[in-house]
C-alpha cells in the first residue's frame, strides 16, 4: 500500500460519517437506517477511495493493485471497528452485555455493507483510470 496513513485517515473520515448516519437514522427506525447507510455510503466511500488513488497519485500499472489492497485493509478495518464499537464500546456505555452475535444479528446487512466496499472500490478506480485518460490521452482499463 502506497500510503497507509492517508487510507486509513480517509477511513475513518468515511466510517465517522456512516456511523453518525446510522445512529441519526436508526433513531427514527431501523430500516431507515440501513436505506440511508445503503444510499450514503456509496458515495461516501466510493468518493474516499477515488480521493486515495488521486492522492496517492496511482498511474495506469499501479490502481489495479492499490485498488485491491485499499478494499482489503477497508474491510479488515471496518470488521474490528465494528467489533469495537458495536460489541464492545456501545455496550460499555449504555450498560448492558456485550452482544457477542452482533454479526449474526445484523446478517446480512452488514456483510452487504463489506462487499459494498469491493464494489466502490472497482468503480471509483474505473472513474480514476476514466480522469486519467482524460488528462493523458492515452486508452487506460
Amino acid at each position: 500500500m502506497r500510503d497507509p496513513k492517508l487510507a486509513l485517515t480517509y477511513f475513518l473520515i468515511a466510517y465517522l460519517i456512516g456511523t453518525l448516519v446510522g445512529f441519526i437514522t436508526f433513531l427514527i427506525h431501523e430500516t431507515v437506517m440501513w436505506i440511508s447507510l445503503f444510499t450514503i455510503m456509496p458515495i461516501v466511500f466510493g468518493y474516499f477511495f477515488y480521493r486515495y488513488l488521486k492522492n496517492t497519485r496511482c498511474n495506469q500499472d499501479e490502481t489495479l493493485k492499490e485498488t485491491n489492497n485499499l478494499i482489503v485493509f477497508w474491510i479488515i478495518t471496518s470488521f474490528i471497528l465494528d467489533a469495537i464499537v458495536y460489541i464492545v464500546f456501545i455496550p460499555l456505555i449504555s450498560g448492558t452485555p456485550s452482544n457477542w452475535t452482533f454479526f449474526i444479528d445484523q446478517s446480512p446487512w452488514i456483510w452487504l455493507n463489506y462487499a459494498t466496499i469491493i464494489f466502490l472500490g472497482y468503480i471509483s478506480r474505473l472513474v480514476y483510470n476514466t480522469q486519467l485518460k482524460k488528462i493523458s490521452g492515452k486508452n487506460i482499463t
